[in-house]
């Protein structure tokens, strides 16, 4: 709300801006501003999150009621009761999706859902059942999953990923990598994907995308099985395989850009790979951050680079990544955007792989960490991948705020620090202006 704010506030002092110069008369400038405002009230989001949490007390007022009255209400009363809570429910979502009140139904199921969650716990406890919360935790992301399929609810889908999340860390200790288990989560994953495609939904997508890490770093935990070593290297598996799936995301949204030129920004696939573009860039940028924490507070000595690079999953997400950036870079209109991408990512990776080698060379894992934070934010600028710019400014003042305090009473560590920080500002600021006016220059060519 508040980017969409400055962006309303931009162009109107733009349409002045064109009025005054006769691009446009007042006319035309009006009824922009006009559909700009129609738009901008049609997306507001604050009703349908305040009807969220009204059906999420609801669900939680009827479990508190059953709860409350456990002794006295009989035992086929409360399955009923459960029953006839989830089918009316379901009969009202039905309801409204005929009528086209898709916020209404997708609300109906949502609660249907929760109703399902919270009936799971109450037959367990009727009956005695033994306690096995993983057991649990796939029934409720089965149910909400089999909802969101069916009802076309975009709000149980967002249950039915949580449910699988605490599912995937439910799973007992990670000794060892459970290959079937593994499997039934990817076959999660991809058919959650298909949803949030099929169905697109910004919380929904986020909400996946957020399974897809934690599947991925249950595999790492098993790989590395309960080896304490194996931290740094788990942690530089984990940027290589975020920077794999910023790479696969430009490249699919670049396909669906050559693909749909005009209806990109509506399109499942084009609105997923953004997603997916900006999430592996937030994760890398926490864990850019993460690293140097670790690095500068004497946790750990490092592993020796072989070790590394020599644990399996690694190769495999550098492989990825490096046949992502190829269709990415080949589909790119502008391949300098591209290229700038490419190289912040890679540079938050170096900085990780430095403080997991290398933790004691303070100064290059300061350094890189600092350019991979100034590098995603120029890259978001100059792509336009706004949220990169926002992170990547976050990132930059969580480095340059730990660098400070670790620094303070050391004119030496000072020295470097701001040394270090003027050079890179420098040359980011001197390649954005490069850019810039090379993009200028090429837009009054065209013209």
């Amino acid at each position: 709300m508040i980017l969409d704010a400055n962006y309303r506030r931009r162009l109107d002092n733009d349409l002045k801006d064109w009025v005054a110069k006769g691009y446009l008369d007042e006319g035309a400038a009006g009824r922009i501003r006009a559909d700009v405002a129609s738009r901008a009230q049609g997306r507001s989001r604050l009703p349908a999150v305040f009807a969220i949490i009204g059906v999420i007390c609801l669900a939680l007022a009827v479990a508190a009621f059953v709860a409350a009255n456990w002794t006295f209400i009989p035992r086929v009363a409360k399955l009923a009761g459960i029953a006839v809570a989830i089918a009316g429910a379901n009969f009202l979502a039905a309801y409204a999706a005929a009528r086209g009140r898709e916020v209404i139904a997708d609300l109906a199921t949502l609660f249907a859902v929760l109703v399902f969650i919270s009936g799971l716990a109450l037959v367990g406890q009727i009956y005695h059942l033994p306690q096995d919360w993983p057991a649990g935790a796939m029934l409720a992301t089965l149910g909400a999953f089999a909802a969101a399929w069916l009802a076309q609810s975009r709000a149980a889908l967002v249950v039915a990923a949580i449910s699988a999340i605490s599912w995937v860390f439910a799973r007992g200790d990670p000794v060892a990598l459970n290959a079937t288990e593994t499997g039934v989560a990817l076959l999660l994953v991809a058919a959650m994907i298909a949803h949030v495609v099929r169905h697109p939904s910004r919380l929904g997508r986020w909400a996946v995308l957020a399974l897809v890490f934690a599947v991925f770093l249950r595999v790492l935990m098993e790989a590395g099985g309960m080896h304490s070593e194996f931290e740094n290297a788990i942690i530089f598996a984990f940027s290589v395989f975020s920077a794999a799936l910023s790479v696969w995301g430009l490249a699919l949204l670049r396909h669906s850009e050559s693909r749909l030129p005009e209806a990109a920004e509506k399109d499942g696939v084009f609105l997923f790979a953004r997603s997916a573009l900006d999430a592996g860039a937030v994760v890398l940028i926490g864990l850019v951050v993460l690293s140097l924490i670790l690095a500068m507070s004497d946790v750990g000595s490092g592993l020796p680079a072989g070790a590394v690079l020599g644990f399996w999953p690694v190769p495999i997400m550098i492989l990825l990544a490096a046949a992502g950036f190829i269709p990415a870079l080949a589909r790119s209109a502008d391949r300098f955007e591209t290229l700038a991408a490419g190289a912040a990512v890679s540079v938050a990776v170096l900085a990780v792989f430095a403080g997991a080698i290398a933790p004691d060379t303070v100064v290059l894992v300061a350094a890189l960490s600092l350019a991979a934070t100034v590098g995603v934010s120029a890259a978001g600028a100059v792509a336009g991948f706004g949220t990169w710019t926002v992170f990547g400014h976050i990132g930059t003042a969580a480095v340059v705020l730990w660098l400070l305090n670790e620094t303070i009473g050391s004119l030496i560590g000072q020295s470097l620090f701001f040394l270090i920080a003027g050079i890179l500002l420098i040359a980011v600021a001197a390649l954005s202006a490069w850019h810039i006016r090379r993009r200028s220059t090429g837009t009054e060519g065209a013209a």
